[in-house]
């Protein structure tokens, strides 16, 4: 009996704790989040010089940091050269290793 009890009760917090993970992906998978979704389809910008062109870029921000970005559908980057001021627009978080922005738009500034 105390065996049969000690399963059910494991199985019980097995299921609760799987159950609690799956939510939380489909949550941030959704876009549930307050914001998120407004501000992914608008993007963010940063400034900066461009430092090197490739199949990436990487960008020199104004505040000394170097960005690696992939290119967007649709962006090309024949108008630019290195040492262009330019300012960008990107989804995704500059600075996380492993998880490079994607560059959606750039312009050139003076």
């Amino acid at each position: 009996m105390k065996r049969t009890i000690c399963m059910t009760m494991a199985l019980l917090l097995l299921v609760t704790a799987l159950t609690a993970c799956g939510r939380a992906g489909k949550q941030t998978a959704a876009g549930d989040t307050p914001g998120a979704g407004a501000e992914q389809a608008e993007g963010k910008k940063v400034r900066g010089t461009i430092n090197k062109i490739a199949n990436y870029l990487v960008l020199l921000t104004e505040d000394e940091a170097y960005q690696v970005m992939d290119f967007g559908d649709g962006v090309t980057l024949d108008d630019f050269a290195e040492g262009d001021k330019v300012e960008v627009t990107y989804t995704g978080e500059l600075g996380v290793e492993g998880a490079a922005p994607v560059l959606t738009a750039i312009v050139k500034v003076e």
